[in-house]
């Protein structure tokens, strides 16, 4: 049971918006597909509801050809980012419309139209405003209104393209919850289209990061944003920053620290790129132990701040994130050291393939060691 997506392509003239991407979707699975602007999941999407035709590619649920069936008798439902309500429709009408819209023989009686819309809008907590209008609610509640529309036609597939985007902060925070447990509670499988990576490792079950048509990784949102399996991955979930680093025999050097990597030796790389987030810098608590740098900006946001630091021996500027202590204690200007707790490491081969990686912890500066031997990424 599910779908499975096998080598999609989509072409626009010179552009690829889906490069031969393979997938499967489970049954009643929750699933988020992440990427920037241009990067295909729109494009995947389109395909899945049947608003466009790929190049080439197939796209089987159950074992049925998906792409052979029109978009009214694929059974998927459809949330759009901007509502798409009928503004002279009242909620119940809005919500009711993919019904009564149905050929007369395939359209059930007034009763029964009544009696699930009534449904819905209980489930979406909207009951008591079935006779107001989409210009009367606020936006969260017209998002509810057409998610219970999409709803309604009891679909197999929900797809909900930038649902939120279109909302205040604390609204889409609420929403988003609201809708996890409301997907829980129907088992239904969805497809959730954004480009913001709280929403997609809050909600989902498990995470599509793509990138210029490509699949760059699959795996639960901890998988994504603890092991991520390439450089963009990295910078694109975890903010990683690429810091100077090359490798000699059995270690990796970082502005002069020594890092110890285990069967490195034996891998087919051409060249390294080291990676530290925000949140494994962390300010010394000694002065003179660990790396010097420059304050060049300090800024406090919900209990955590935020440093822009120079690194001695670095061109560019690192961002770290400090709590507590390490955040009150320093200035803008101010010379500090400090110290990186944890680095990913990506060994790249000379296509710029990612074919192997390794993450290094350290809890002193002086004895860094790699938490395990590099291992060779399945293609």
């Amino acid at each position: 049971m599910g779908i499975d997506i096998s080598r999609l392509r989509r072409q626009f003239g010179s552009f690829i918006a889906l490069d031969d991407i393979s997938l499967r979707i489970g049954d009643g699975e929750f699933v988020a597909v992440l990427g920037p602007s241009g990067s295909g999941k729109t494009s995947l999407l389109r395909i899945l509801a049947g608003l466009d035709q790929p190049d080439s590619g197939s796209v089987q649920r159950d074992g049925q050809d998906l792409l052979a069936l029109d978009a009214r008798r694929r059974g998927v439902g459809l949330v759009f980012q901007h509502y798409a309500l009928f503004p002279h429709l009242t909620v119940a009408q809005n919500v009711a419309f993919g019904l009564r819209v149905r050929p007369w023989r395939l359209r059930p009686k007034a009763a029964v139209i009544k009696a699930r819309v009534d449904e819905l809008l209980r489930r979406v907590e909207l009951d008591q405003l079935a006779a107001r209008y989409p210009a009367q609610l606020s936006g969260g509640q017209r998002q509810r209104v057409a998610l219970a529309r999409a709803l309604a036609i009891e679909p197999r597939l929900l797809l909900l393209d930038e649902p939120f985007g279109a909302l205040d902060a604390q609204v889409r925070v609420n929403l988003r919850r609201w809708l996890r447990e409301f997907h829980r509670s129907l088992g239904i499988t969805s497809l959730f289209v954004t480009h913001d990576q709280d929403e997609a490792l809050e909600m989902a079950d498990r995470v599509i990061v793509m990138n210029r048509g490509c699949i760059e990784q699959v795996g639960t949102p901890e998988q994504v944003y603890h092991r991520p399996a390439t450089p963009f991955v990295s910078k694109f979930i975890a903010r990683g920053q690429a810091v100077p680093g090359e490798v000699t025999a059995s270690s990796l050097r970082v502005l002069g620290a020594s890092w110890r990597l285990e069967g490195f030796a034996d891998e087919t790389w051409h060249a390294v790129e080291v990676h530290v987030r925000p949140e494994h810098i962390v300010s010394s608590p000694r002065p003179g132990e660990g790396l010097p740098a420059r304050l060049l900006g300090v800024r406090h946001v919900a209990g955590t701040t935020l440093a822009s630091l120079q690194v001695d021996g670095m061109h560019e500027p690192l961002e770290a994130a400090w709590n507590g202590h390490d955040g009150g204690r320093h200035a803008s200007g101010e010379r500090v050291t400090v110290q990186f707790q944890a680095l990913t490491v990506f060994g790249l081969d000379r296509e710029g393939r990612v074919c192997a990686r390794a993450d290094c912890h350290t809890p002193h500066l002086a004895s860094p060691v790699v938490s395990g031997p590099w291992r060779r990424l399945e293609a």
